[in-house]
């Protein structure tokens, strides 16, 4: 079962105090309409998590977007746009790079090959309203990373936990990597443990459940990564793994439990990469036979990688898999609750 494995710094506790204490007086302005929120005429949903770092929100909002498509729906995504070198309203298009758009969303705009609309403000509420205005046809906005941006109303939020760091067992940052204290949980529709081991048990689970104690309307899933198949055959071979993600271990491990002669260079997440880099991952490249990274970090290579590189390069595509036979159950959460009319007042 899940275990605390992580470090907290209590050295920094009365610090992580003063600042839960901000966190929460900031969200009793929103809850008492003291802050006012402002909404939009289509339904929207939020993902987020209470914590900084990977926690897996763009593979939950890519499957979140495929889901409302299937459903007949024109989703799009709106993103802060985290690491762009720009500011403002920005929409993605063909032409887009990593350092104008940021990697997550560039990611998911390619992945749907440019079908799903994806946009960029660090301003929800002017992003909002700035894509509905450049895309009439868009009837659903999904917010990536938007949990504590509460100045744009929000119909669902979902709200991620890592299964290796709940937010029961963390600390308010700097002591820990709450962004805000955990009662802000309370605020979420749906709570999604993500991270999960693919044979997660419904006894751990039940036990897991507990541990969150959601709320009578809240409804509680469980997820583990998964992993699209590479187009090649990695018998024999010896890898190279680099990436620049928060949380590489997931993807290390899953190729470590192959078996297979690995080596792995790892970069801060969102790094970008320089040319001194690319040479250093080029040189190791020489020594394997396949060389893996993540579609997120693929966006923030350079166009001219060296073809000795570029010819072993293969991306890893990561989704989300829905555990304990419960995919239909959220799909059918998501779909009632994203065609109701949007009302402001809540303040989610």
């Amino acid at each position: 079962m899940a275990g605390k494995s992580f470090i907290t710094y209590p050295a920094v506790r009365p610090l992580a105090w003063i600042y839960g204490r901000i966190m929460r007086v900031r969200n009793r302005r929103f809850d008492t309409g003291s802050t006012p929120v402002s909404t939009v005429d289509v339904p929207v949903i939020s993902v987020g998590n209470l914590s900084v770092g990977g926690t897996g929100k763009t593979p939950m909002c890519r499957w979140l977007l495929g889901v409302l498509t299937e459903q007949g729906l024109k989703p799009a995504m709106l993103s802060r746009g985290y690491g762009r070198n720009t500011q403002g309203f920005r929409h993605v298009d063909t032409n887009s790079t990593a350092d104008e758009v940021g990697d997550e969303p560039l990611e998911v705009f390619n992945d749907f090959d440019g079908k799903v609309p994806v946009f960029v403000c660090e301003d929800r509420v002017h992003g909002a309203q700035r894509m509905l205005q450049h895309d009439r046809s868009i009837n659903v906005i999904v917010l990536d990373d938007a949990y504590q941006h509460r100045f744009l109303h929000r119909d669902i939020n979902i709200l991620l936990t890592d299964y290796s760091r709940l937010y029961t067992r963390d600390r308010v940052i700097p002591e820990g990597r709450l962004r805000e204290l955990p009662e802000g949980a309370a605020r979420a529709d749906i709570i999604i443990v993500t991270k999960c081991p693919a044979d997660l048990g419904r006894e751990e689970a039940d036990a897991l459940t507990r541990e969150l104690k959601p709320r009578e309307r809240q409804q509680v899933f469980f997820s583990a990564i998964k992993y699209e198949p590479l187009d090649t055959d990695l018998s024999d071979k010896r890898l190279l793994i680099f990436t620049g993600i928060a949380n590489p271990r997931p993807l290390v491990s899953h190729y470590d439990g192959k078996g297979l002669s690995m080596e792995t260079l790892q970069f801060a997440d969102h790094h970008r990469f320089t040319d001194r880099d690319i040479n250093k991952v080029a040189t190791a490249a020489d020594k394997a036979d396949i060389v893996i990274t993540t579609a997120k970090d693929y966006s923030r290579l350079p166009k001219d990688i060296p073809d000795s590189l570029r010819s072993k390069l293969h991306v890893q595509r990561i989704g989300v898999e829905i555990l304990l036979g419960q995919e239909e159950e959220v799909r059918k959460t998501i779909s009632k609750l994203s065609t109701h009319t949007p009302s402001p007042g809540s303040g989610h």
